[in-house]
């Protein structure tokens, strides 16, 4: 396949505490790994901080580095006006506290040169060869609890669909968005996997190195990302079955 083309959104919201430092450390990262054809995309979903301008100095600094704001909040909004700007041949995402260590990105890169034939890369921190720390057990619950319901419900075989580290081949993601309606919000990225492994997408589960930050979330947040996670699993479960019937037909 050659060198392929490789993008990593930061989807951001209010981060301009930590933005600089993670941006540079990526850049300084792929620039010492030879991950040479690659492009970063900050995605600004509704900063009322200094993010929007340290993120202009950081696009200014660094060809490869771009800089988008959305005018409304939504990860999931996000991601899909990133990606959908972006020519490279996978596109993906981090999450700007770097909780899953930079070298699964030369894994990742790397894998792709070789043409080893994933559509999907998911990180994990729940599959054997994990190396988790600093996670507080409400989430390590919840986390588990979560993707155990998507297992169970939509029966899909990948372990953790909600680590902050996934990329996928771009004319998959796009062959997905023209047939299917994605949310903006959080639980876009359970929609986009659980969707390609229902494609017959070649996913590459692979267990990662976590570090969490354990006071980006609040307690109250993530009892609302869990009623959120429930409410989109109902509904996958219904395109599930929608999806049955209409595959029932077609064989009669």
């Amino acid at each position: 396949m050659g060198a392929p083309r490789l993008h990593i959104t930061f989807p951001v919201l209010n981060e301009e505490a930590q933005l600089a430092e993670s941006v540079e450390r990526t850049v300084a990262f792929c620039r010492a790994e030879r991950i040479d054809s690659y492009e970063i995309c900050i995605a600004d979903n509704g900063s009322t901080d200094r993010t929007g301008e340290i993120a202009q100095a950081l696009a200014a600094r660094h060809p490869t580095v771009r800089y988008i704001r959305l005018p409304v909040r939504g990860f999931g909004l996000a991601l899909k006006t990133a990606w959908g700007q972006s020519e490279a041949d996978f596109v993906g995402y981090m999450d700007i506290d770097l909780a899953t260590d930079l070298r699964h990105l030369k894994e990742v890169y790397d894998d792709i040169a070789r043409g080893a034939g994933y559509d999907l890369y998911m990180g994990s921190r729940l599959k054997p060869g994990a190396r988790v720390s600093k996670r507080t057990p409400l989430r390590a619950f919840l986390s588990r609890v979560l993707n155990l319901l998507l297992r169970v419900r939509l029966r899909v075989s990948f372990s953790d669909a909600m680590c902050g580290f996934k990329f996928v081949d771009r004319t998959l993601y796009q062959s997905l968005a023209a047939k299917y309606a994605f949310t903006d919000d959080w639980f876009f990225v359970a929609q986009l996997v659980v969707r390609a492994e229902w494609a017959g997408a070649r996913i590459l589960d692979m267990p990662v190195t976590w570090t969490d930050q354990p006071n980006s979330k609040s307690g109250a947040r993530l009892v609302n990302l869990s009623l959120l996670y429930l409410a989109g699993i109902s509904q996958l479960k219904r395109e599930m079955r929608q999806f049955r019937r209409a595959g029932s037909a077609a064989a009669r």
